[in-house]
Order: structure tokens, then C-alpha cells, then sequence
């Protein structure tokens, strides 16, 4: 152990002295024991700038049991240094590893690689290249991959647009428990993209995907009445910081409520995603008429995940609450009533029903 303490002075990443329980987490990080697993026999609080200095010195100067690299420790080297996780943010040397990761075969290293190409993460955007990585990650069967080229396909970021490719690698993706995937899958049999129009499958894919997501908990110190419908597990509903909806901008106003289209950072699922915000005017001083309005969106929402998905609830700055829903595919509820106009008898009934 001395001399592992010796590589990480002179790797210079941040050795200081530590204690006789930080000594043992390292000797554990060394066998090969993660810190998820650790934690839970010690109940011990894990130092992350330690446990990045560990895969350091594990990839530069390896154990005599290793024959080669380890993949996954590049990609967790790459997403520690994406991130700022126990060093200094850098997304030049994040794409460095994530690039060393997957010339070792690491398909979710190759899907990292999607995503610095399509954001221009420590690398000049590229759609092209991001197609062929995450093409690359799929091919090796990778879940997540398979989803990547699905929206390459729907949105033809470098790649041809074709629905119908799109809907296949949503469709494999999704069952695979691949959340991202479900929800895009149920869009398409909704809209009857890349498929036939199916509302039954659009909503039990739904219905899936709601029943995998992970919410934010409502605060405590808000209407109990409120607290009780956002803490019902039917409706799946975050307590959105307001703090995380950005690109706010107004569509149009109503007799007692302003819509507002605005991107959502779900910071606990970790995805981005296009909302319409309803704010209930005045509702800081009225809460029943918010709480009643809430009510009726989520009684549809439940039974009809297809036609109306609510997302959570907010609190602009004047205090006022907002219904955050799924964005309507045609821009309004009047353009979307028109679309159910067009619908089979069939279909209008699956949404009655």
C-alpha cells in the first residue's frame, strides 16, 4: 500500500494524509470492490477525489493481475473528468478517455462519444461522427445506442431521416427497459410515426415509461391537499424547481391562465426535454382553483397517457403555480382537438374509454 500512496504522489492527483478507514476503502477500490458495494457493508461515506485518484493509478501504473487496460475505468476516468467528479472539470481529456475506452470495445464508452459529437463536448460538433459512434454502440447491442440512432433517424442529425428506422431502434431500445426509448416509441404510436397509429400500444408504453421514472418529492411545506395528488404514485409527478425550466416563452393567454412553451432539465432523470407551462394566474392567493385544475389533468393523464401527460408542478417567482405538461404535437389543445376530429371512431373511443 505504500507504494500505491507513492504512484499517487508522484502522479501528482491530489494525495494528502488520510485515515486508517481511507486506506481501507482505497485497498478495496484496488480488489476490485466498488464503492456502491463497500458503502454498504461499512456504511462508511466514500471520498470521491480519493476514489478518482485510485483509477487513475490503476490505469497509468496497473496492477501485475491486469493484462490490459480496463475499458470501464477509462469511460469512469472520462465521465469523472465530463463532470467534475473528484477533479477538475476538463472535457477535452473527458473525450480523450471516452475515446481510449472505446477503441478498447466499450459500447457505452461509444455512446458517450454520440453525445460529446452531437454537443460538441471536448470535441468540435460533428452529427456526422456522432451517427457513426452511436451506430457503433448499437451494433455491439447496446441499449442506449440503439436509442441514439433512433433520434438520429427522426431528427436525420447525420443520417437520412427515416420514421421508420427511427420507430425500430425506439422499439428495440424500449425493450430493452430503456426509458427514453419507451416514451419515444409511444410518440410514434400515437402520432403514427414510422408505424401505424395505435393508441392502445402508445399508451401502455406510456404507462411504462411513467412507471420508471423517478420523481422529485413534493416539499413539505406546501397546501397538503397539493402534497397528497403530487405523492400519488398513479400520476408519477416531480416538484420541478422553476430554477430548471429555461427558454421560457409565452404562446397565449387564457380567461384565468398564461401557457408558456419552455425547456424542462430534469435533473434527477437527467434529461432534457420540451414542456408547455400553464400558470394558473393569481393561484398564490387561490390554491383551490390551481389544485382543481391539477386534478382534472391527471385523471385524464392517468387513463389517457396518449392524449395528455402531465409532468409536475412549479412556482414561478410572483408565487403563482404551473402545470408542467408534455408539449401538444400540433402547438395547441384546439390543434390537437382538431387532430382527434380526424381520428377512426375506433381510436376516439380508445380515448373516451
Amino acid at each position: 500500500m505504500d507504494r500505491t500512496l507513492g504512484k499517487l504522489k508522484y502522479l501528482d492527483v491530489g494525495y494528502t494524509r488520510i485515515t486508517d478507514k481511507e486506506l481501507k476503502v482505497q485497498q478495496f477500490a484496488l480488489m476490485g470492490i466498488t464503492k456502491e458495494i463497500f458503502n454498504e457493508q461499512t456504511n462508511q461515506k466514500h471520498n470521491y477525489r480519493h476514489s478518482f485518484c485510485i483509477t487513475l493509478t490503476n490505469i497509468k501504473c496497473p496492477p501485475l493481475r491486469f493484462r490490459q487496460l480496463d475499458p470501464e475505468q477509462l469511460r469512469t476516468l472520462g465521465y469523472n473528468y465530463q463532470h467534475g467528479i473528484g477533479v477538475e472539470k476538463d472535457e477535452k481529456k473527458a473525450f480523450e478517455y471516452y475515446i481510449k475506452a472505446a477503441e478498447l470495445g466499450n459500447s457505452d464508452a461509444m455512446n458517450d462519444l454520440f453525445l460529446c459529437y452531437y454537443y460538441g463536448i471536448g470535441v468540435e460538433r460533428n452529427y456526422q461522427k456522432s451517427f457513426e459512434y452511436c451506430k457503433r454502440s448499437a451494433d455491439l447491442g447496446n441499449a442506449h445506442g440503439m436509442c441514439s440512432v433512433g433520434n438520429c433517424y427522426m431528427y436525420g442529425y447525420g443520417v437520412d431521416q427515416d420514421y421508420n428506422k427511427a420507430f425500430e431502434y425506439y422499439k428495440k431500445s424500449a425493450n430493452m427497459s430503456v426509458d427514453a426509448a419507451m416514451y419515444n416509441a409511444a410518440r410514434c404510436y400515437r402520432n403514427g410515426t414510422g408505424t401505424k397509429r395505435d393508441i392502445q400500444s402508445a399508451n401502455y408504453r406510456f404507462r411504462k415509461y411513467k412507471s420508471l421514472l423517478i420523481t422529485n418529492k413534493s416539499s413539505d411545506h406546501i397546501n397538503p391537499e397539493l402534497k397528497k395528488i403530487l405523492d400519488d404514485e398513479r400520476f408519477k409527478l416531480s416538484w420541478i424547481d422553476y430554477n430548471e425550466l429555461r427558454n421560457i416563452k409565452e404562446k397565449g393567454k387564457g380567461g384565468f391562465a398564461t401557457v408558456y412553451s419552455a425547456r424542462w432539465h430534469d435533473s434527477i432523470n437527467c434529461t432534457w426535454s420540451n414542456v408547455a407551462l400553464k400558470v394558473i394566474r393569481d393561484s398564490n392567493e387561490n390554491e383551490q382553483v390551481f389544485i382543481q385544475e391539477l386534478k382534472n389533468y391527471c385523471e385524464i393523464g392517468y387513463e389517457n397517457p396518449s392524449f395528455l401527460n402531465c409532468e409536475g408542478v412549479s412556482r414561478n417567482d410572483d408565487g403563482d403555480y404551473i402545470i408542467v405538461m408534455q408539449i401538444a404535437a400540433n402547438g395547441s389543445l384546439r390543434q390537437n382537438l382538431v387532430k382527434v376530429s380526424q381520428l377512426k371512431w375506433k381510436d376516439k373511443l380508445n380515448i373516451l374509454n
